[in-house]
């Protein structure tokens, strides 16, 4: 009992049963409040369609408006869909032909494209090839009673015209009438074929949460090291400058970046991922996202000490949450795809997405990532400048 009693006078036993209480409560909490409703949010998923057709296209495009399953965005060329779908800007692109009417009049049956981009989270490709599925279905339906109306208006006519004697037509209508309404019944027509086209596709599950893998496994180290680099700091406190320590932790940041960043990249060549951008621009990448997690997970233990590790767990559980590395962030709550925009994993999870499958915007990626690191290491000097004025306030009242 003593032992325990000495071990529970420790600020570290109780910061530490702290940390294991709060990652069950944040996690369970922000995980349950970011993903509850999601299917519920599906219209916010972005599709678009490229309609050769004049006629016939613009009456499916006003029945799918109707609907309101999705948010539709038109173009007018196929090239500029592709790439608004290569950059992600549009989940899936319908291509209706042209002159469907008189396609089906003549073969019987038409294709519709739908195209569908593997650069996005698991749970987006699924629900875009169901998606595909289900208007091709409607369509299909749709068209079925367009061609069910015609039947039973023109076969009549066309069967009675030649008949000279009255009571004769009206039996002869009558039959005919009858055989449409059995053929009807019986006849199975889907006289439009979807083919759906899988863009920047890759074959594998493994492949999929690469991702979700990197970003978490990064902060989850920059947490740690930012941990045990800020009791360095307190135990080097007396012997050097305040700055001098501050300049020589975000040297040790960009070594560790650097380093850190060949092992991931290691482990994903020992594991055969196969990525569309060469050793680099893959380093590169990969060193400045490990780098805006170290910076970032830096500010609460300097903030807090130890137990900024409790801000850390909550922004590991937010970050994955909001990142769209598990659930598109289509489909999270407004609160949780804002601080997305804010967060690195957001930017890590999308540039992932294109360095393995290809598409998407890296650049732009990369340009947020700086400023993020920007605004976190000019918080990170004010916390220093702060710190250290109250320390000269604390020894000039002495």
């Amino acid at each position: 009992m003593k032992i325990m009693k000495s071990f529970f006078k420790q600020k570290e036993t109780l910061v530490g049963i702290a940390a294991a209480i709060a990652f069950q409560l944040i996690f369970v909490t922000v995980w349950l409040t970011a993903y509850d409703g999601v299917y519920d949010r599906t219209n916010q998923f972005s599709v678009g369609i490229v309609s050769n057709d004049d006629e016939l296209g613009k009456e499916i495009i006003k029945k799918l408006e109707e609907k309101n399953v999705f948010q539709l965005k038109m173009f007018k060329e196929l090239n500029l869909a592709l790439e608004a779908l290569d950059k992600r800007n549009v989940n899936m692109f319908i291509h209706l032909p042209d002159k469907i009417i008189e396609k089906l009049t003549k073969n019987g049956n038409i294709t519709v494209y739908y195209y569908i981009n593997q650069a996005t989270p698991t749970l987006t490709k699924q629900m875009m090839e169901k998606a595909a599925n289900k208007m091709n279905d409607a369509l299909n339906d749709q068209f079925r009673e367009t061609i069910n109306t015609q039947m039973a208006k023109r076969i009549p006519q066309l069967v009675t015209e030649k008949v000279p004697d009255e009571k004769m037509k009206v039996m002869i209508k009558d039959i005919a009438v009858q055989i449409i309404d059995l053929v009807q019944k019986s006849m199975k027509m889907d006289p439009v074929e979807a083919n759906i086209v899988k863009t920047n596709n890759k074959e594998g599950f493994a492949i999929t949460m690469v991702p979700l893998l990197i970003v978490l496994a990064s902060y989850i180290s920059a947490m740690l090291i930012s941990q045990y680099l800020q009791l360095a700091n307190g135990r080097l406190i007396n012997e050097y400058g305040r700055f001098s320590l501050f300049v020589g932790r975000q040297m040790i940041n960009v070594l560790l970046a650097l380093g850190i960043s060949l092992l991931s990249i290691f482990l994903m060549n020992l594991f055969h991922i196969e990525l569309n951008h060469n050793f680099f621009v893959l380093w590169g990448f990969q060193s400045i996202l490990f780098f805006s997690f170290l910076v970032l997970s830096q500010v609460f233990v300097m903030l807090f000490g130890i137990p900024g590790m409790i801000f850390n767990i909550a922004l590991t559980a937010i970050q994955i949450a909001s990142s769209g590395a598990m659930v598109p962030r289509e489909l999270l709550p407004t609160f949780y795809y804002e601080i997305g925009n804010l967060l690195p994993a957001t930017y890590g999870v999308n540039s992932y997405f294109s360095l393995i499958y290809g598409g998407g915007d890296l650049g732009s990626d990369l340009k947020h990532l700086s400023m993020i690191i920007l605004v976190l290491l000019t918080i990170a000097i004010v916390i220093q400048i702060v710190f250290s004025m109250r320390g000269k306030f604390k020894s000039s009242e002495m």
